[in-house]
């Protein structure tokens, strides 16, 4: 129980009882007792209540507060309410003798008076008329926290992976006929779906103030050709059999072409789709798409070009004239004098006298694990087994190398250094009409019409060259070798290899064997894998 005060009226004048607490009860506080008498005009000195709080112990203390006669003191209250505004809490003060008990109204004008409107608790009223705790917190009225809702969320049925590579035996070498990179899903199959927002509820502060929840965030699908959304809105279905993929948040379905063989009795195959090649792709055809390719058998001296994934199970005799380029990655079993590029990564077990250039890394550390002759390109990491051979055959290795950043480096110098011979031309023509304007010389409106023109294109060209100095930078940095290129051995290096890393170069003098070649400085050093 709470410590608590109580007035007391005789004929000596007015005076306060001072009751400690009980067990874990609060103490008394002085300024709760000096504002309560200031509410019911009874004057008192403040040394004198200070000195009865410190010496306010186990036993009551009764200080005596003015000689002056006043009518007897009913029971009150006051609300006060928290900070936060979600909680209003009660305190009572007993009466003195012949005063009058507080009521169920009393309380609700107090209420109104400190603007509590909502979250009234008429329980926790009718309790404390009952039980009467004098200078204690009543929690009278209480408000509400908004009630968080749930985003929308999609969910997607089939496997999102494009980067999957093949099944690694338990040998180390790669099953490349289990490549699992073609998700196949069938007409009518539900292929994602929308799990609804929920909005989350109102909070309310005792004040009557409604507090709204976050807003929910909702989905909605992004698809390509070859699906529906059902009634509701709600599932993305497939029209087709064929394969699905997410690309870039986007969902596509090909549908697919199968063949034996491309050749003589296929001709060119020219598709919108997957393309699935039973058996081998002979010389001099071609194949391009803007899906994925799959061979089963061997590419021989042709070409594929595709949007997606280029997937070759036996791999690709090149013979010189074969090339490969896709949009996305590419797996085969063996490369051999073939031009392949990628816009993401290469795998195979063999790359052999081939130009292999990959926007993301390249991989030949299963199987055999051997890159020799020819040149392999990468933009972040080259990972093999082994590099060149003992007989020392050409072989060019170069990774933190961007093609496109190099001819878009030397296309924006180009442009900046075009761009600022000409302005001050165009500023020598600007400055001399505004000249002529000053000296009262009427211009022609096509005089005029020129000069807003080339104001225009003064100012546009400026704002180029400040983008294209940004680009510039951006580029060079990264050219420079702020990157984290690397070429990784596990196997041997060989003499005779030709390395660039991020444009540190050097020719292999003596063998690397399972190490890490990384550019430090303005040099290419190994280090441990």
């Amino acid at each position: 129980m709470n410590g608590y005060f109580q007035i007391q009226i005789d004929e000596s004048g007015v005076s306060v009882l001072l009751s400690p607490p009980i067990g874990d009860g609060e103490p008394l506080r002085a300024g709760e007792l000096k504002e309560y008498l200031d509410r019911i005009g009874v004057p008192y000195d403040a040394a004198t209540i200070n000195s009865a709080f410190h010496n306010l112990k186990d036993e009551e203390i009764v200080v005596f507060l003015t000689p002056m006669g006043i009518l007897p003191v009913d029971e009150r209250c006051v609300v006060n309410v928290m900070a936060d505004k979600l909680t209003a809490v009660l305190r009572m003060y007993p009466p003195s003798a012949g005063g009058i008990p507080l009521t169920r109204a009393k309380i609700m004008e107090a209420l109104e008076y400190a603007k509590v409107k909502s979250g009234i608790n008429e329980a926790a009223i009718k309790v404390a008329l009952e039980d009467r705790q004098y200078c204690t917190d009543i929690v009278v009225a209480e408000g509400s926290h908004p009630t968080p809702g749930r985003d929308a969320e999609l969910k997607y049925y089939f496997d999102t992976n494009n980067n999957a590579r093949p099944e690694l035996k338990e040998d180390g070498s790669v099953d490349f006929f289990k490549l699992n990179n073609l998700h196949r899903c069938t007409q009518g199959q539900v292929l994602a779906e929308i799990i609804p927002e929920e909005r989350g509820e109102d909070g309310v502060d005792v004040f009557g103030n409604i507090t709204p929840p976050r807003e929910v965030k909702k989905c909605t699908f992004s698809y390509g050709r070859n699906m529906e959304i059902s009634p509701d809105g709600l599932q993305l279905i497939s029209l087709v059999d064929g394969h699905v993929a997410l690309i870039e948040g986007t969902v596509f379905v090909s549908d697919v072409y199968t063949v034996q063989d491309v050749g003589t009795s296929t001709g060119n195959i020219e598709y919108k789709g997957d393309v699935e090649v039973k058996g081998n792709v002979c010389e001099n055809f071609s194949i391009k798409t803007t899906g994925n390719v799959f061979v089963n058998g061997v590419v021989e001296g042709a070409v594929i070009e595709a949007g997606g994934n280029i997937i070759i199970a036996r791999g690709m005799h090149g013979q010189n004239k074969g090339r490969l380029k896709a949009g996305g990655n590419v797996i085969a079993k063996f490369i051999s004098a073939a031009k392949v590029e990628a816009e993401g990564f290469i795998e195979a077990d063999q790359i052999l006298n081939a130009q292999v250039s990959s926007e993301r890394f390249v991989m030949a550390d299963t199987g055999k694990g051997l890159i020799t002759g020819g040149r392999v390109v990468a933009k972040s990491a080259i990972k093999a087994k082994n590099i060149g051979t003992s007989m020392g055959a050409s072989t060019i290795i170069e990774v933190g190398v961007d093609p496109d950043a190099k001819r878009r480096l030397a296309e924006l110098q180009k442009s900046v250094g075009e761009k600022t011979k000409a302005i001050p031309q165009m500023k020598k023509v600007i400055n001399g009409l505004e000249q002529k304007l000053k000296a009262g010389v009427k211009l022609t409106e096509e005089q005029m019409e020129n000069a807003r023109m080339l104001q225009e294109m003064l100012a546009r060209s400026q704002a180029q060259i400040h983008e294209e100095l940004e680009e510039i930078e951006l580029l060079d940095n990264m050219l420079k070798g702020k990157n984290n290129a690397h070429i990784d051995i596990r196997g041997t290096m060989y003499q005779g290899v030709a390395v660039s890393i991020s444009g540190a170069t050097m020719t292999v003098k003596n063998q690397y064997t399972f190490c890490r070649l990384v550019k430090k400085g303005a040099d290419i050093a190994s280090t441990n894998l």
